[in-house]
């Protein structure tokens, strides 16, 4: 059986609905609870139910709210509990999920790799290597071979992008913004990048990397192809980049003129955002940092999110958060921050650890307010940059990150609503008295080990997102052993208002257990303190007032 929304996102005053699949059971009793953070706020009951079917839930008038589900099914062969969860906002691009699609053969039309992404309540999806070239992004007949030579199929893509749009997901067309086949180069020689030896940049052998500073013809060329991926049906452009080169020269003159790429994307960017909004279009724009470079530079363009693809030196947990620290400062926190951090433990041999991982990621992301890209097609993940090599997760594997996904959708609002800041290196340790963890050793800053607490703060609210790291490493993309549970952690924090109550939940236990809570006043002020009854991986922990 099972249960999940029939979109990824629901905007404010849509009709929300759930899907649920009996698997031909017969169905005497359902009964689905609502509730937001601690809060029950709806509650449906409904009877011999014969058939999958969708379950009408009204409408929600909130700018943005997060909801948990959670079903109790009553069959004749016994009863079962189901969890899933759903949000609501009047902006999609406030709280960006982004997955993959890359398979576009004839086959894989309608192969239920959308149904996955939705399940997992992914609003952004990216189609990547969709193209027939890189400097011909829209094929010229319906079946094609791209430049890597995989066979796709044109009606196929305008199939999954026209189900992804069913389902209240935006789908992001890929597009290099210098990468062009050897044919095109060889037509536009004084279009392309040199090097300081004045010889082409070619990337894998394959692609020629063409000029996009302001005043080239490839720029021009480039959002007009942009333009073409938009009138398949797209609703916004994935601006990849490869992170080099980072100088380059131009040939437009008669002598060759250095260029510094980081002082031109932003325009870049810029130009894009204005050419297809001049065509009464709206398209969504997110641009590839790797490696975080120049983030720095383009996190303030005209794009709908901070987008970094992280490789070394970023090996550790505390750079994880670091890179999504300094991205939203870059970006003033107007904007999403997403990373796309692809786990190699997959290509190897301890699935265990390698889910175990995973997990660590993906709490490590989300508690910090920023989302990850790792999944995509039918129950898959990113293990590298060349998404057409993903590995597929097994039936069970794909449960259990799914489980990340509804957490992460059910709690958004504790990581992305917009008042909630990171506190976590300025108000626990040394003599800070608002945090104290009482019972064990934490760290602020992801240390191998220990608990990880990271600290986030609101008008109402107060967040404590624990990570359990004790007996694993704190290198992200390494397998992972199932860390030591950590029991009976006792906080102290200090409040100037009464809060209403304290909460606690996990992935694996979704559904938010009431703390009890005691206070204490000291000459520093009033303080609360709550017991957490145990931390597997992730637990967050947070006080309502």
């Amino acid at each position: 059986m099972d249960i999940y929304p029939t979109k990824a996102q629901f905007l404010r005053g849509e009709e929300a609905s759930l899907r649920l699949e009996t698997c031909g059971a017969s169905v005497l009793k359902v009964v689905i609870r609502l509730s937001r953070l601690g809060e029950t706020v709806r509650e449906l009951r409904l009877h011999d139910v014969t058939a999958d079917t969708n379950i009408p839930l009204g409408s929600f008038d909130e700018s943005f709210a997060s909801y948990g589900v959670d079903a109790r099914v009553e069959t004749e062969g016994g009863s079962f509990e189901l969890h899933t969860a759903f949000d609501v906002t009047d902006e999609p691009r406030r709280c960006l999920r982004y997955g993959f699609l890359s398979d576009f053969t004839r086959e894989d039309a309608g192969n239920g790799a959308v149904d996955w992404l939705c399940k997992c309540h992914i609003n952004m999806v990216q189609f990547y290597d969709w193209s027939y070239r890189h400097d011909s992004l829209v094929p010229p007949e319906n079946d094609y071979t791209d430049m890597m030579g995989k066979l796709l199929c044109l009606a196929t893509v305008m199939d999954k992008i026209r189900r992804c749009h069913e389902r209240g997901m935006l789908a992001m067309a890929y597009g290099a913004v210098y990468a062009a086949s050897r044919e095109f180069f060889e037509r536009h020689r004084s279009w392309a990048f040199y090097n300081s030896e004045q010889r082409a940049f070619v990337f894998i052998d394959v692609f020629y990397i063409m000029n996009i500073q302001r005043g080239s013809p490839w720029r021009e060329h480039l959002i007009g192809q942009y333009k073409s991926a938009l009138g398949v049906g797209f609703g916004g452009i994935h601006m990849d980049t490869y992170g080099f080169p980072k100088t380059a020269y131009s040939h437009l003159s008669a002598e060759p003129e250095l260029v510094y790429l980081d002082e031109e994307f932003p325009s870049l960017i810029a130009d894009t955002r204005s050419a297809l909004s001049s065509e009464g279009l709206e398209p969504c724009l997110v641009f590839n940092n790797v490696g975080n470079w120049p983030a720095s530079a383009t996190a303030k363009a005209p794009q709908d999110a901070v987008y970094i693809e992280v490789w070394p030196p970023y090996e550790r947990y505390h750079h994880l958060a670091q890179l999504i620290r300094e991205a939203r400062l870059c970006a003033e926190n107007e904007k999403p921050v997403i990373l796309a951090a692809y786990l190699q433990p997959f290509r190897e041999d301890d699935r265990r650890g390698a889910m175990t991982a995973a997990k660590l990621l993906t709490a490590a992301v989300v508690s910090n307010g920023a989302s990850s890209l790792l999944t995509g097609e039918s129950g898959a993940v990113l293990t590298q940059g060349y998404y057409s090599d993903y590995t597929k997760l097994t039936e069970d594997e794909a449960l259990e990150l799914r489980r990340y996904y509804d957490f992460q959708t059910r709690y958004g609002e504790l990581f992305y609503s917009a008042d909630m800041r990171d506190v976590s290196m300025t108000h626990m340790g040394w003599d800070n008295y608002e945090y104290r963890c009482l019972s064990h050793q934490v760290s602020a800053d992801g240390e191998a080990g220990k608990l990880w607490a990271v600290l986030r703060e609101g008008e109402r609210r107060k967040c404590i997102s624990l990570i359990n790291l004790a007996g694993c490493d704190d290198h992200w993309n390494r397998a992972k052993p199932a860390p030591t549970p950590q029991r009976e952690m006792t906080w102290s924090i200090q409040i100037d208002n009464m809060p209403k109550a304290a909460y606690a939940a996990a992935p694996e236990r979704p559904e938010p257990l009431e703390l009890e809570l005691n206070y204490e006043v000291t000459d520093k002020g009033r303080f609360a303190e709550l017991t957490v009854p145990e931390v597997k991986l992730w637990t967050v922990v947070w006080l309502e007032f």
